[in-house]
């Protein structure tokens, strides 16, 4: 569960920075359209309030929240250097990163 919340605020850094037109520009080499900003917006910030749900669910509200405190650190850390060094990753790795996980959970 730790790992989902993770990787669902890694998920959520990439659409919250690729809301951003110059981000946006940097990845795509092209503006973005307001309403495919609006809505990278929407959804990065609905990713990040249920990346909590895990993080509460597995270790309870205190731990819980002090844990996705720190999935934000690391996912907005990884998305900075990400911008900053590959900025043609960032898409891949936001839309890969929860789909890795999921199967793990299942096992």
């Amino acid at each position: 569960m730790i790992s989902l919340s993770l990787a669902l605020c890694v998920s959520a850094f990439g659409s919250l920075c690729l809301g951003m037109p110059r981000h946006f520009e940097q990845v795509f080499k092209r503006k973005p359209q307001p309403l495919a900003q609006r809505a990278l917006r929407w959804l990065g910030w609905l990713l990040l309030g249920l990346a909590i749900l895990p993080a509460v669910q597995a270790l309870g509200p205190s731990v819980g929240l002090a844990l996705w405190a720190s999935a934000l650190t690391i996912a907005a850390a990884g998305q900075a250097l990400l911008l900053s060094y590959q900025p043609r990753l960032v898409v891949p790795v936001s839309l890969l990163a929860p789909l890795v996980v999921l199967p793990l959970l299942a096992a």
